[in-house]
Parts: structure tokens; C-alpha cells; sequence
């Protein structure tokens, strides 16, 4: 299997991508968006310590003000984007923060660019397995692309079904607008394609997992048996209130973990740069 660095696709669109900033700290945060994109964050991200944090939010080729931007709408597009948006923003080193299917970019990232990132938080995220290959699943995951009932199904089951019908509805709706049908359905259909086990097991790099203790796919005994194993310097956090949308179901307690984490991984880092001196 080729490397992630060299299997990355050459883009003549050089096109910055559109990004979203929260906060001025000085801890930098690249964050990575799951598959309904960065609205579903932005409750918890406003209550971010931005005097400690920089937090700073990619919209994905096909997404957000990225809507009109044209692009392949796979992971390692992702990769390659995230890292010029690295050098745009001038950040030597950052921590990545990914939800959902934007975890498993974010370990992406961590492969392609090891040198530059500090840690890594997966928040209800994919594994480095990828997203389930169960055809059932990739079928609603690609009707959900362009069928209203079809998407809010997909967030009702990954909320463990706890919720009304008309807030998942309401859910389902805020995402409508915010993406193209078919980046939706290629990113989908490339995260279910991608599997980079082989690459992150025996990773030095922090890791943080935040699940919901009501999410069916990223749940604590398939991240323990899985993400937990592979990364050496692993730790997780288990949300009682949360199903697979940890920063609108339990927004406070998602953004205390990631800062707690943080804080850590960063004295960690400065630790090491200072022995390296």
C-alpha cells in the first residue's frame, strides 16, 4: 500500500479553501468537519476558550463557502488542502481536531505531515478502518445525498434514536444548504473506501477520543478495540449525554475534554522540542 503522501492527488486548482475562525489563543486548532459540515460545531466552539485557543474551521471542496469550489471530494484532497491551509495561516505545528469522517482525515493528515501536527482529537470519529462497508449503510449514506427523510434517518440512528422527529428534522434541514448532493455523497462513498490502518498502528502522536456513550458506530468498545490499540500515547473520554453529535448534544462537556486534552498535549510537545534543543 502506497503512502499517504504519495497516493495525495496533484490539484492544478491551487484555490485557497474558505475557513472559519474561533478565538486568537495561542494553541492552534485545525478542525475537520464530518460529513454534514461545520454547522453541527459551531455550538461548541462558542464556547471555546479563545484566549488559549485558535480554532480554526475548513470548509471542505463542495462545502460551506468551499460550495462552489471544484475538487475530486476525496479524503486525501482534504489532506492536501489542509496542509496549504496550514501554510497559509503560517502554523508550523497545530493540533487537528475531526469529527466523524474529519477524524479520520485528521489521522490522515498526522501520516501525511507528522512533523507538523501535535496531536490529534477525534471527536464521534471514524477509525483509521474507515467508514462501515455494509452495503446497507452505504446505500443510506448515498440516498441521504439527496433525500431529505434519508438524512434525517442517518442522524437519528447515530443520536440512538432519542430524539424527536421533528428535531432530527430540524437537524437534517440546517445541513440541506450547506454542501453540494454530490460532494455529500463522494466524501461519503471515499471514507467507506479508505482504510489506513497499516499506517497509524504504533503512532507516537497523542490521540484523544471523545465518544458518545448512545453512538452505535464510533462507540467505546469499537474505539477501544480500534483507535485505543493503534496509537501508543492513546486516552479516551466517554460523554454520557451524547450520541454521535457531541458538540450540539453535549457541547460544554465535549469542549472541556478537548481543552483538557489540549492543554496537555501541548506541555507535552514543548517539553520535547525544549530536550531536542
Amino acid at each position: 500500500m502506497s503512502s499517504i503522501a504519495d497516493s495525495i492527488p496533484t490539484l492544478e486548482d491551487a484555490a485557497m479553501n474558505t475557513f472559519t475562525t474561533f478565538g486568537t489563543g495561542p494553541r492552534k486548532v485545525l478542525v475537520l468537519p464530518g460529513l454534514f459540515g461545520a454547522r453541527p460545531l459551531e455550538p461548541m466552539l462558542a464556547m471555546a476558550d479563545g484566549d488559549a485557543c485558535q480554532y480554526v474551521v475548513m470548509d471542505y471542496r463542495g462545502y460551506g463557502a468551499s460550495r462552489a469550489l471544484p475538487g475530486l471530494c476525496h479524503l486525501r484532497e482534504v489532506v492536501i488542502d489542509a496542509i496549504r491551509l496550514l501554510d497559509y495561516l503560517g502554523w508550523t505545528h497545530a493540533h487537528v481536531l475531526g469529527h466523524s469522517m474529519g477524524a479520520l482525515a485528521a489521522q490522515m493528515l498526522a501520516v501525511a505531515a507528522p512533523r507538523r501536527i501535535r496531536s490529534i482529537v477525534s471527536l464521534a470519529g471514524l477509525g483509521a478502518q474507515g467508514a462501515s462497508r455494509d452495503p446497507a449503510h452505504r446505500r443510506l449514506m448515498s440516498e441521504a445525498a439527496h433525500d431529505l427523510a434519508k438524512r434525517a434517518a442517518v442522524i437519528d440512528n447515530g443520536t440512538g434514536k432519542r430524539y424527536g422527529a421533528a428535531q432530527v428534522r430540524l437537524l437534517a434541514e440546517a445541513s440541506w444548504d450547506a454542501m453540494k448532493p454530490e460532494a455529500f455523497a463522494a466524501y461519503a462513498a471515499d471514507a467507506a473506501a479508505t482504510d489506513i490502518q497499516r499506517e497509524v498502528d504504533g503512532s507516537a502522536v497523542p490521540f484523544h477520543a471523545i465518544v458518545g456513550a448512545h453512538d452505535p458506530a464510533a462507540s467505546e468498545k469499537s474505539t477501544r478495540e480500534t483507535s485505543l490499540r493503534w496509537y501508543r500515547d492513546s486516552s479516551l473520554t466517554v460523554l454520557a449525554g451524547a450520541g454521535h453529535y457531541p458538540s450540539i448534544e453535549t457541547p460544554l462537556q465535549a469542549i472541556a475534554a478537548i481543552e483538557s486534552f489540549l492543554r496537555e498535549a501541548e506541555s507535552a510537545a514543548r517539553e520535547k522540542e525544549k530536550l531536542a534543543a
